[in-house]
């Protein structure tokens, strides 16, 4: 299948968190603050490998800025294109802070991405729920970290504190 031809699919599968059982099988897509390598070593608890990082985008979806936060959601849009970051071997432990970091605004969806190479290939993404309202502004990675990365890790400690270890 062309890339073209992403925007009109459908899930591939979807839970509330992604499946431990992923690990090591199925790659993870970032789009927003989890993209920024310090945050993702932070919330991991470990250095990153760059080789285990890919750009890949998903279409059918725009970035947008949740109301009253400073992070962003994805929201629907037919011809819509949001550029990311495939974590492609993520572990069993790797999953769980994730799925930690990400719970209670957010539910996992396999879908289908595009990597560098235009090949087409599954990887799990987070939607926001229902209660996380996208607004029509734009979100960037580089306003982020300019605005509120400084601000970030305090509270991601919090977010982080009660967060079981599976491995």
């Amino acid at each position: 299948m062309r890339p073209a031809l992403a925007t009109a699919r459908r899930p591939i599968e979807a839970a509330e968190l992604i499946p431990l059982a992923a690990a090591g099988r199925q790659p993870l897509f970032f789009f927003g603050t989890l993209t920024d390598l310090d945050v993702l070593a932070y919330v991991l608890q470990r250095p990153v490998d760059l080789d285990d990082l890919a750009p890949a985008w998903c279409a059918g979806f725009r970035r947008a800025r949740t109301a009253g936060g400073s992070y962003p959601v994805l929201a629907r849009e037919p011809n819509g294109r949001v550029e990311g970051r495939l974590l492609r071997r993520a572990t069993r432990r790797d999953i769980a802070r994730i799925n930690h970091f990400e719970s209670g605004e957010y539910r996992a969806e396999l879908h289908l991405v595009v990597t560098a190479d235009d090949a087409m290939r599954p990887a799990w993404l987070y939607l926001g729920l229902d209660h996380l309202a996208a607004t029509s502004e734009p979100w960037s990675l580089a306003t982020w970290q300019d605005e509120h990365k400084p601000g970030f890790f305090t509270a991601c400690d919090r977010w982080m504190a009660d967060c079981p270890d599976a491995g």
